[in-house]
């Protein structure tokens, strides 16, 4: 018995639907991929052929394959990608809270990796000296904080400024749903 699958190309998929890599025999005749970003855009064409082929980060993540990124210089990638970017999708905390309680996987596929714009209300404010600087945002709770918005040093001034209660709205990077908390990184206020 043969195990041996004959298509044309292979498509993969995200729990959107959504096409991110599609493996297939060029013109050419050689083995490649072409992959996509959320969006669909054609982000990178690799020729599976090529014994040389460089495997590591991305042009935009330039982190030797040899060295291990730290905490302060991701967060430092995530907040310039934040600050280039428009955000894909606008949502309230709320919602985002609800969207990954109810449907993790379609939550995920929405909101993960895609920088976004959320306005709520402030429930904690931490703006310790240790760098961990967070605002946590109203999801369903009155007193617990469900969406935690990481914010870069250089923001301490203004994050220190805010008050629980209060209404804003932030653009960062969607990065996890992890202990009932959504994790948002790069933040910036609007």
């Amino acid at each position: 018995m043969s195990n041996i699958v004959k298509a044309t190309e292979f498509h993969l998929v995200d729990p959107m639907g959504r096409t991110r890599s599609k493996i297939y025999i060029s013109d050419e005749g050689k083995p490649t991929a072409d992959i996509f970003d959320s969006t669909g855009e054609l982000v990178n064409r690799v020729d599976l052929q090529k014994t040389q082929q460089k495997i590591g980060p991305t042009t935009h993540q330039p982190v030797l394959p040899h060295q291990k990124e730290t905490l302060s210089s991701w967060h430092a990638r995530i907040a310039n990608e934040v600050s280039t970017c428009q955000p894909k999708l606008r949502v309230g905390s709320y919602k985002l809270y609800i969207d990954f309680t109810e449907n993790n996987t379609l939550a995920s596929g929405k909101y993960l990796n895609e920088v976004i714009e959320i306005a709520g209300e402030v429930v904690d404010v931490s703006a310790k000296n240790f760098g961990d600087l967070h605002v946590g945002l109203k999801g369903i709770s009155n007193y617990t904080a469900e969406v935690i918005c990481h914010f870069t040093e250089d923001q301490t001034a203004i994050v220190s400024n805010m008050k629980p209660g209060a209404k804003i709205k932030i653009k960062g990077k969607c990065t996890e749903y992890v202990n009932k908390r959504v994790k948002v990184w790069g933040c910036q206020v609007l």
